[in-house]
């Protein structure tokens, strides 16, 4: 019924009009991301520098920072996760202590900082901020966007603490 994105990279917004198409589902987008999703800013949307495609497609809501919404009979709220993406959110159900991570923690880490190498000073400070807000939030399982869910967060954390250390210095 309702498709819910993360973020605007090819692998997570790529099948969104094929999935659209065929089951009729609305979907929901982050703020930030919403111009460029209008607009197919496939530039924007990192597209052309991938050398990647994703089909357009009509979204029918944006999910802002901060606010909160029902799926699957859960109460999310949306944060801002800058960092691999500077526009993306994560989704947090504080009862049930589960946390969709998009690609802002991964067991072994998080995604490719795209900020940080298309030259933006504030990609890393960024990365920082979420993966405290994320350390932060109580945590116990994370359904990232790679990889199966997990439940050892404290140690998801310190590996994505030791990797952004690494890019810091």
């Amino acid at each position: 019924q309702r498709l819910i994105n993360t973020h605007s990279h090819s692998d997570h917004i790529g099948g969104n009009a094929a999935l659209q198409a065929t089951f009729g589902c609305s979907i929901a987008i982050p703020s930030g991301i919403e111009r460029m999703v209008a607009e197919w800013d496939t530039d924007a949307l990192l597209l052309d520098a991938a050398k990647q495609r994703g089909d357009r497609f009509a979204h029918d809501a944006v999910i802002e920072p901060d606010s909160e919404f029902e799926m699957g009979g859960l109460t999310w709220r949306a944060h801002s996760a800058p960092g691999h993406d500077m526009e993306a959110l994560i989704y947090h159900c504080a009862e049930k202590r589960i946390l969709i991570s998009g690609d802002a923690l991964w067991q072994e880490g998080f995604g490719i900082i795209f900020g940080e190498l298309m030259g933006r000073k504030d990609a890393l400070p960024a990365t920082r901020r979420t993966l405290e807000l994320i350390a932060g939030l109580g945590v116990d399982v994370v359904i990232p966007g790679h990889g199966a869910p997990f439940d050892d967060v404290e140690a998801a954390l310190g590996r994505a603490f030791q990797r952004l250390a690494s890019f810091e210095a």
